[in-house]
């Protein structure tokens, strides 16, 4: 699992994630089911169904990198599965931003972007499942194993640059969903979020946030559910360094806080 949190304030989006990799294996089974004729009512057995794949948490690495600049202007935060097709988020990532498509006049390449990144990540996911034998068509429809944040800036109506986070779940059918308001979105483990937010009230005030505010909250978010999960005595989701990045309109992606050998990766 993981824990992103992106915080839009005013002078721009603050992007967050831990670095624990949870090892989720995958199991798929088969079952006998008892049920019943459509036409005649009686009895049957059906033997061999397949279920729907069941994943389980088998051991953890606490320095994966979750966290991706992508074209220098967007920032990307992966959560859930951090291996897809035989190879790493990250390792798709690196590979995948050169390709990303050029900006196009009368496209806001905010959206063309996630929808590339969308389409190549559903496609990695159904090549492995071919590969596995699992029968795409036999999986729920809102069965997502990763996702990420996706944080950036749009412009709205009037032409002016508004901060976006779009949370992208990858699955059989891909969920989009947006968010625009000031304020914090929170992906993958939400445990203790949902502990410190009441009714799905932070109590925070995004609208008064500095950056440096936003840097803060965002780490004390990350930080208390590794903390919690420590002491709860189950196998940890969220842990590691913290990887912080801030986007602004004016100055794209930059990181605040990376851990040292993807620094010396990314130069």
């Amino acid at each position: 699992m993981t824990l992103n949190v992106s915080l839009r304030v005013p002078d721009g989006i603050v992007l967050a994630s831990d670095s624990l990799a949870t090892l989720m294996t995958l199991i798929n089974q088969k079952m006998n089911v008892k049920a019943k004729c459509d036409k005649c009512g009686a009895d049957v057995d059906l033997k061999d169904v397949q279920t729907p794949p069941i994943t389980v948490p088998s051991s953890t690495w606490p320095y994966a990198q979750k966290m991706y600049p992508i074209k220098k202007r967007f920032g990307l935060a992966t959560w859930g599965s951090g291996f897809v097709n035989s190879r790493s988020i990250y390792n798709h990532v690196v590979e995948l931003d050169p390709h990303l498509p050029a900006p196009v006049v009368g496209q806001e390449y905010f959206d063309v972007t996630s929808d590339f990144i969308v389409k190549y990540f559903q496609d990695q996911l159904l090549k492995e499942w071919q590969k596995n034998g699992v029968d795409a068509a036999l999986q729920p429809d809102d069965f997502r194993p990763f996702g990420f944040q996706m944080v950036g800036f749009k412009n709205d109506t009037s032409g002016d640059p508004i901060p976006i986070t779009r949370a992208l779940s990858i699955g059989k059918v891909p969920s989009v969903q947006d968010f625009g308001q000031l304020g914090a979105t929170c992906t993958g483990d939400r445990t203790v979020v949902n502990l410190l937010w009441p009714g799905g009230n932070s109590g925070a005030n995004f609208n008064a946030f500095s950056l440096q505010d936003a840097i803060d909250y965002a780490k004390f978010l990350v930080r208390t559910t590794s903390d919690y999960q420590r002491f709860s005595g189950k196998l940890p989701t969220v842990g590691g360094d913290i990887d912080v990045a801030l986007v602004t309109n004016h100055l794209g992606f930059r990181w605040i806080a990376q851990k040292e050998l993807y620094r010396i990766l990314d130069h």
